[in-house]
């Protein structure tokens, strides 16, 4: 605050009107044949963010990572990019590098011929490749590797080169295909924010594709999810997790309870809902139903709160059951309540405190609630 004059945020490149997109799709589709590849996508992405696609096989993703690569073209629709219309435009005319999932190195190369293969091609002067080479192998830090060859690297270090090889072009936007798939866990956390901050130093626009959602939500700006070939939705990992806007995508993000029933009351900005389970449900909605629209509450395990004694609030927005499965995890121990409905409820509580039993156990019966803006109400 300045003055007596509260600060603003400033907006995000994707909320501000006036901000030009720097990769744009538009009306894009791929077919092969009979097949939808990619279905009518329309698509806005902004310079320096870090974008992933997000989605299970087959949903098209790779496909239009391909598109943007110009290692396909597409059937109908544009694709820009920085203002430049390059629907036809061949790969090696792009401003584009992309990183296959399989890196795709040189076995009779050393690290810093593979770097250097690309600046080769484009006929660079030895002395500005040299360069490049060192300046990748410093900012990946693979430098004591320089004169191994890929068979001498482990999965981490075979991907930092293959990393370093597409940003040595210095491209203003990488793609990169499930660059950490072929990575153990513990090494695919890890670099997941090491390339984040690479990517915040470098500035590059990166779009990637993935089926891993976690890997999806620590590393993405935004996030686009997909289903057959069409998005879903496009926002911040946050809001995505927080408010899906369809059954789907609450579905296929994370945990989540699905509760269905109908609208029976409105209450200013809440609805009453008669859940098929029994019970009542009075849940904010951020958009106006009328009475009688049948709906999907979707609330995450974590939402839910446990009750020792029965909640002192009639029949609405609790739930009582018996535990019938539990997986501890270590920080979180993962509770499924079975309810006289057979409804199946899942809650997580986090383990704050060293113990040796669980809070609860098999066959126990339990009570849980949660509150108005614990969840979203849904109605696709």
């Amino acid at each position: 605050m300045a003055n007596g004059t509260p600060s603003r945020r400033p907006l995000e490149p994707w909320q501000d009107p006036k901000a030009r997109p720097y990769v744009r799709i538009d009306r894009v589709t791929k077919r092969f044949g009979d097949i939808y590849a990619v279905d009518d996508v329309t698509l806005e992405v902004y310079q320096g963010e870090f974008f992933s696609l997000l989605g299970s096989s087959g949903c098209g993703k790779t496909t239009l990572l391909r598109l943007l690569a110009g290692l396909e073209y597409p059937t109908s629709g544009r694709i820009y990019i920085d203002g430049v219309d390059v629907t036809e435009v061949p790969p090696y005319f792009r401003p584009v590098n992309m990183m296959f999932q399989s890196y795709a190195l040189f076995p009779h190369m050393t690290v810093e011929q593979n770097i250097e293969f690309g600046l080769r091609q484009d006929r660079l002067p030895r002395r500005e490749r040299m360069e490049r080479v060192n300046e990748m192998l410093e900012l990946l830090r693979i430098a004591p590797l320089r004169k191994r060859r890929p068979d001498q690297l482990s999965g981490g270090q075979r991907q930092r080169v293959a990393l370093a090889r597409s940003l040595a072009k210095h491209p203003k936007l990488l793609l990169l295909d499930e660059p950490l798939g072929a990575l153990d866990k513990r090494l695919r956390e890890n670099t997941q924010f090491e390339l984040v901050n690479l990517q915040e130093r470098l500035g590059t626009t990166f779009i990637t594709v993935t089926h891993d959602q976690e890997e999806a939500m620590t590393m993405s700006s935004r996030i686009a999810v997909m289903e057959a070939g069409q998005i879903r939705q496009v926002d911040t990992p946050t809001a995505i997790y927080e408010f899906p806007n369809s059954r789907f995508v609450a579905e296929f993000i994370g945990s989540v309870n699905l509760f269905e029933g109908k609208i029976i009351d409105l209450q200013g900005d809440d609805v009453l809902i008669e859940a098929q389970f029994g019970g009542l449900m009075r849940m904010r909605s951020l958009q106006p139903h009328p009475i009688g629209t049948p709906v999907v509450v979707a609330i995450r395990p974590e939402k839910l709160r446990l009750c020792p004694t029965p909640p002192n609030n009639g029949r609405v927005n609790q739930l009582q059951g018996v535990v019938e499965d539990i997986a501890y995890l270590g920080d979180v121990s993962i509770y499924r309540i079975r309810t006289p409905s057979r409804l199946l409820v899942e809650m997580t509580l986090t383990n704050t405190q060293p113990r040796t039993e669980q809070v609860l156990t098999w066959d126990q019966e339990v009570w849980v609630e949660w509150s108005p803006t614990s969840g979203v109400v849904l109605t696709d």
